[in-house]
This record gives C-alpha cells, sequence and structure tokens, in this order.
C-alpha cells in the first residue's frame, strides 16, 4: 500500500514535471501493479474503465475552458496517463475508503480539486477561472467520481467472483 501511494506520487510528479518524457515510466510501473495483482483482468479492467471515464472529465473541463492545455483542445497524453496510475491506487493505497460511500465523497470533494491547482502552479495546467472557482468546480465533480470509480471497482471485482 505505501509503495503504491510512493510510486504514484512519484508518477504524478514526473507526468507533470516532464511530461510524455515519462511516460514509459509511469507504463512500466503499471505494468508492474497489474501484473502483481490478485486478478490482473479485474484490475485491467478497473485502469481502462477509470482512465477512459476521467479523460473524458477532463477533456470536458477542458472544452468548458475550465482546464487549458497549451491552447490545445484535447487533454495532453500525459494527462491520459496520470489517470491510468491513479486508477491503480483504487485498489490499493485508496481501498481504505472502499467501506464508506460519504468518506470517498469527502476525499474526492477535498483533496482530488487540490491536484489540479498544484499541477497549474506547476504551469503544466493553466485554469480558465480563478483558483477558488475552479476549486469548487472540480469538487464537486471529483467528490461523485471518488464514488463512482469504488462503484466501478466493486461491480467489476463482483463480476469477476460470478465468472470464475
Amino acid at each position: 500500500m505505501i509503495v503504491n501511494l510512493i510510486c504514484f506520487n512519484l508518477a504524478w510528479l514526473g507526468l507533470i514535471f516532464i511530461g510524455n518524457t515519462a511516460i514509459a515510466f509511469v507504463l512500466l510501473w503499471l505494468i508492474i501493479t497489474i501484473y502483481n495483482s490478485n486478478n490482473r483482468y479485474a484490475e485491467l479492467q478497473l485502469v481502462i474503465s477509470i482512465t477512459l471515464v476521467g479523460s473524458l472529465v477532463d477533456a470536458i473541463l477542458t472544452a468548458y475552458g475550465v482546464l487549458m492545455f497549451n491552447n490545445s483542445l484535447f487533454i495532453p497524453l500525459w494527462l491520459v496517463v496520470l489517470w491510468a496510475a491513479f486508477s491503480a491506487t483504487i485498489t490499493s493505497s485508496l481501498m481504505f475508503l472502499s467501506g464508506s460511500k460519504l468518506g470517498q465523497f469527502i476525499f474526492g470533494f477535498v483533496f482530488a480539486p487540490l491536484s489540479y491547482l498544484a499541477g497549474a502552479s506547476l504551469s503544466k495546467v493553466d485554469l480558465g477561472f480563478s483558483v477558488y472557482t475552479t476549486y469548487f468546480i472540480l469538487a464537486p465533480i471529483w467528490g461523485c467520481l471518488f464514488v463512482s470509480f469504488f462503484l466501478i471497482r466493486s461491480f467489476i471485482y463482483s463480476e469477476e467472483k460470478i465468472n470464475d
């Protein structure tokens, strides 16, 4: 659990600071994480599902001008990979949240938007609104996303038990 948390934070830092250059290292960590999972197929499904949902949400936020990436209408590849890295924390370092939807919502509401604000302060992401407005746009979205991600995890892992 601690190793997962440390590796995710290193992935976040690498992707924020050096962008696409860090992708190969992050993907290697992700492959190792999935390989070491108790249920590789379910973990892979979870990574793909959360990466798609998160990337779509960030694409919508970009389309509406909440997030901006070097005058691009699309989110950068490093952000898609960051979503994949984040998804690998759901069954490991964030599992302590699995028993409480309220805890998931609060954790997502409070802490996740701070990641975007930190990224913006390190100049990988520009904000279309003030810091406070952006935070309060992202907070309820992330609160709901956290709950959704744990629901997706429960669904995928319960389906795997049925199929075994």
